[in-house]
């Protein structure tokens, strides 16, 4: 009986929290179909096109959409996670791009020196790649905390300060012996998007499972009841802000190891901020992350493929659709929040 009513008042629970996960997606679909009506065309066709592009699968070597969805998805998904631990420790960081380009460098450089047996030289590469992307992030840290100055700007401008410095070193390529080789023939989906989803496991354990995580997650929403508490003032918040760096910087190093085998300063499957957009849409959780990083990854070739060559329609449509998930998931969120005055909704 205590079963019974444990899963009756779960369930609903459960309900809710996938409508609100699968809201955004739902009302900008038909959004994006109002918007292909307006340019006379059919908006089922235009769905099935964009989908089947997306993430459909065509008999041959190399022409699995699916497969190109997963190795888009997975750097979204490192960038989607950094913004979400950000946002988490109560710390509004847009500088995922920079400490992007800084664990690319580090990945870089550290694949095409080093010599080292087996699959360690990859290992390497991709915690020099993450600890780089965590040292990015230390100075808007410690501005943020101990003087006050606000997060958006400085993390905005040590985005552009990142492009500066970076193109000052000459980086080599990376050794064959440290590459992520593609895990299935013709493709670049590699091992790197078992990294992406590991990572997700690991920072769901950490922030809600875990004693450390609940202190950060307390300062972010009630930082007086954290005070009045006992807990820790400033070491919380600074280790997931440090953590959100080192999953941007990772996410730069999967991209190296596993797509270009050289630095690049562009990511072909990583815009800015797709990483803000995926968080918000994914509701701050590392399941509705991986959903949306998997969605925005299909998307991508989608617009162009199904739409663009297809169907004639622009594929700016698609970026429309991404355009009007972010903005229906954060009215979703922000909403939610209105009117109760112990909820801190900027942070969520």
């Amino acid at each position: 009986m205590d079963l019974v009513d444990s899963m009756t008042k779960i369930f609903p629970e459960i309900l809710k929290r996938v409508v609100r996960l699968l809201l955004p997606l739902l009302l900008s679909l038909l959004a994006g179909a109002l918007l292909v009506l307006a340019a006379g065309k059919d908006p089922v066709l235009a769905y099935t096109r964009l989908f089947e592009a997306g993430f459909g699968c065509d008999p041959g070597p190399g022409r699995c959409a699916l497969v190109t969805a997963f190795q888009f998805a997975t750097p979204l998904i490192l960038t989607g996670l950094s913004v979400t631990v950000a946002l988490r420790s109560g710390f509004f960081s847009l500088g995922q791009p920079g400490q992007m380009l800084f664990g690319a460098a580090a990945a870089s450089w550290l694949a095409g020196t080093l010599s080292l047996p087996g699959v360690t030289d990859s290992a390497v590469a991709l915690l020099g790649a993450a600890l780089l992307g965590s040292a990015w992030v230390w100075i808007p840290a410690l501005l943020k905390h101990f003087i006050g100055v606000n997060e958006i700007i400085v993390t905005i401008l040590f985005n552009q300060i990142a492009f500066v410095l970076v193109g000052l070193f000459r980086l080599p390529r990376v050794e064959v012996s440290a590459r992520l080789l593609p895990l299935l023939p013709g493709t670049k989906l590699s091992a790197g998007v078992f990294v992406a989803l590991l990572a997700a496991l690991l920072i769901y354990l950490f922030i809600w499972r875990s004693v450390r995580g609940l202190e950060i997650r307390t300062h972010a929403d009630a930082p007086r009841f954290g005070r009045y508490g006992g807990m820790p003032l400033h070491g919380p918040t600074l280790i997931g802000i440090l953590l959100s760096g080192a999953l941007a910087g990772l996410a730069g190093g999967v991209e190296v190891l596993g797509v270009h085998y050289h630095f690049v300063s562009t990511f072909s499957a990583v815009n800015d901020f797709d990483g803000l957009i995926i968080a918000f849409a994914g509701q701050l959780h590392p399941i509705g992350v991986i959903l949306y990083a998997f969605l925005l990854g299909g998307l991508r070739t989608g617009s162009l493929v199904g739409l663009q060559i297809s169907s004639g329609i622009p594929r700016e449509l698609g970026s429309a659709l991404i355009a009007l998930m972010l903005l229906f998931a954060a009215t979703i969120r922000f909403t939610r929040g209105k009117g109760d005055r112990r909820q801190k909704v900027y942070y969520f």
